[in-house]
Parts: C-alpha cells; structure tokens; sequence
C-alpha cells in the first residue's frame, strides 16, 4: 500500500502552512518576556519553568513543563495542549504566556520519540533543501512510515517528489516531509487509543495538583488542532477541569482512516469510532469555548452541528466564535509548524480566553502581559478584575456627579 502516495493528494492545501513562505520558514523566537529565570536564582515575582515528565504505560514522556511565578502562590492550572507537530518550545512559551497572566502554565507533552521523529523535527518543518536524488536517498535511509527501503518503489517517490511544493531551484524540503509525516503518524497513534490518551491526561492533571504551585483541584485547557480535540477529551472523559478553550481545534476526534493515514479529509466514520471509544462520562460542569475560523477546512459545517447537539444532549455550557475568513492555524505564531498566523484572530482569540478564565475563577487575578509566544501583542490590556473595578469606580464616580446636579438643581429651585 502506497502511503505516501495516498497522502500526496492531500499535502499541497494542507501544506500552505502559513500566511506566506517568509513568516513560514521565519525562526522562531522565544519573546523576552517569556523567558524563564532557573529556579535556584529565582527571586519573587520571577517565572520559573520546570520539568515535568510522566511515564505512562512503559514510556517515559519527558518534555513536559510546568511555568509558574515565584511567590505567587497556588493558581489554578491550564494545561497547554501540542498540534499535530507535538509538544515544542512555543507550547513552553505558552505555558509560560498563562503564567505571567496570573495561573500555572503545564505544556503536555503526548508523543513518543523515534529516529524518524525527535524533538528537533517537531519544533521544524523547514531547512533541508534537496533535489530529485536527494529525495529518493533521504526517503529510502530515514524510511518516515517504517516500511523497508526496498518497498519505496521509483513511480512512488517520482509521483511523491512531482506533488510537493519547490523552490525556485526545483527543490523540495525535506524537513517539511519529515515533520508532517512524523506529526500525522504520532497523532494518529494518539488518535487510535482514546482510552489511553484520557488516561495520559488524567495523569497530567493529577500530578499537577500535587505541585505546591497549583491549587489543588481547579485546572483548565486550551489547545491548538489536535490540542483543541484535547481540551473536548478532557470534558467527555469527565476530568476535573473548569473551562477549556480550543483554538482552530477539531470538534471530534476521529483518526484518519488506516486505507489513508495521512489524508485528513478521510475519516472514521461515527460507527467505526463507536467501536474504539470508550464511553463518555462527560464533566456537564465544565466551560467550553471554541475559537473557530470560517475558512478553516478541518472543521466542516457538519461537525459543527455534530458538536453542538452532542453539547445541548449534556446541557454544558459552550460558546462558539466564529472569526470571518480565519484559516486553520490562524492562533501559531512564525516558524510554528502548521501556522497560519492572523495576528488580529489570534488576539482576539486570547482575549476571549483569558476572559473565560476570569469568569471561572474570579476570586484569582490576572496579570499584563506583553505578549503571547506568537508575539501577538497585549499592550493596553487590562485584567478584568481591574476592569471591573474601573467599571464600579466609573459608575461610582457618575452616581455621585448625577446626585451632586440633583441637589444644584434643588436648591437653584428654592432660591428662584
């Protein structure tokens, strides 16, 4: 079976992965703000990151990491959840944006390293130019869908090579191939085992209750494509979460079909999946926020309506937004595999995030912050509990001005 063939077909659109090839092979770059001070010199009021792995069913996941502020105290905890390309440092960096806002950052970490796929790929989908030669070497060596080399035949690597996007010396990117195949086969694999996935991330949440850092039994999410499908995991497994927000995620979790792995236009069907997937015990308590794009081709009108009669069955409290002409991505910032960046979605977006956290734990308060790991810019931001109490003050300060004229306009009376 010719996978890499069958998945050809689909990469072209899917590959456009964001607004233009110079954000798109641009580097990424931790902004200042977010870098992180070692704990040992950490002073109050610095951010800190730690490690943070699980080992779960034989397998250690080590990349996980936990962002706190130093001397803060215990804060509720937001798990970030990877896409498709895995945890990386612009997960951390997130982790690290919620951090500073004022909760407890933890970045998930669900995939497993292999020589097809390290830490470095999934951080990569640029950088390794080759020619036609180069291609059928690379791809025979490094073998990305664990099929021997003898199995990649010449018509398959021709039609392969012939499909992919070029520069303009005729080349095609290695590194982009590795880093999409990789991704789609770890995702699927995650996909595949819904109860162990639930399970992993329950395991994520009660090790994060015991980190003096976090308040123990108040946790969120939020997540980007595959981790946007987290976050509705969370709900329907019944975690102990409060509010999840999906950013350009999926409203189902159907794997792609095993016939077309790397297609995610072909899916499971419903029935297919029934059989795979344990059942729901859904947290009804729980807040959900979807931040959609219109022009988001992973998330078709059907699944739309799906996800909202399978919400309304279980009375949860969902908002769906909907961003005109935002693509799937739009919240990824340059040099974040699989981005789209729209930096005016992608503030909006957070803002309607925090604002949910707010409004699930008002009694905790948000900080300024610059700027989020995509460098979308907060200046002017202002918390909403400070909001609020600006709004009071403005109310107050009216109530008084408006009693003051009523009392002028009395005794204007009585003299006339």
């Amino acid at each position: 079976m010719f996978f890499l063939v069958i998945w050809i077909w689909s990469f072209p659109a899917s590959s456009a992965m964001c607004g233009g090839d110079k954000i798109r092979k641009a580097p990424y770059v931790t902004p200042q703000s977010l870098k992180a001070v070692p704990k040992e010199k950490a002073k109050p009021g610095d951010l800190v990151v730690e490690e943070f792995p699980i080992t779960f069913g034989g397998y250690t996941y080590p990349h996980g990491r936990i962002a706190y502020i130093s001397g803060r105290g215990p804060r509720p905890v937001v798990l970030v959840h990877h896409n498709y390309a895995g945890l990386k440092q612009f997960d951390v960096d997130q982790a690290c944006f919620i951090a500073r806002a004022g909760y407890v950052g933890l970045a998930v970490d669900l995939y497993q390293e292999t020589k097809a796929f390290t830490l470095e790929d999934r951080a990569k989908a640029h950088g390794r130019p080759v020619d036609r030669e180069g291609f059928y070497a690379a791809s025979r060596a490094e073998r990305l869908d664990g099929r021997s080399a003898q199995e990649y035949s010449q018509q398959e690597l021709d039609l392969f090579f012939d499909a992919l996007p070029k520069d303009e010396e005729g080349k095609v990117d290695f590194q982009l191939v590795r880093n999409y195949i990789g991704g789609f086969i770890q995702m699927r694999r995650v996909l595949c085992d819904v109860a162990g996935w639930r399970d992993m991330m329950k395991l994520y949440l009660e090790k994060a209750f015991e980190h003096p850092a976090v308040k123990r039994g108040l946790a969120g999410a939020f997540g980007y494509c595959l981790g946007g499908q987290s976050c509705l995991e969370h709900v329907r497994a019944g975690h102990p979460v409060q509010a999840v927000c999906s950013l350009h995620g999926l409203l189902h979790s159907r794997p792609t079909t095993a016939a077309e792995p790397f297609n995610s236009k072909k899916r499971m069907s419903q029935e297919e999946y029934a059989k795979i997937c344990p059942a729901n015990n859904y947290n009804k308590d729980c807040r959900i926020l979807i931040e959609n794009g219109d022009k988001d081709e992973e998330v078709p009108a059907n699944t739309i309506t799906d996800f909202v009669a399978e919400m309304d069955a279980q009375s949860i409290d969902w908002r769906f937004h909907n961003h005109a002409r935002g693509p799937h991505g739009f919240a990824l910032g340059p040099g974040v595999p699989g981005c789209e960046y729209t930096e005016h979605i992608d503030r909006r977006s957070t803002l309607d995030m925090l604002s949910l956290f707010a409004e699930t734990w008002p009694e905790f308060d948000q900080h300024p912050v610059e700027c989020n790991a995509s460098g979308t810019s907060f200046h002017g931001f202002v918390p909403w509990k400070k909001r609020r109490q600006n709004l009071w003050s403005t109310a107050a300060v009216g109530i008084l001005a408006g009693a003051a004229t009523v009392a002028a306009l009395t005794i204007l009376r009585k003299n006339a």
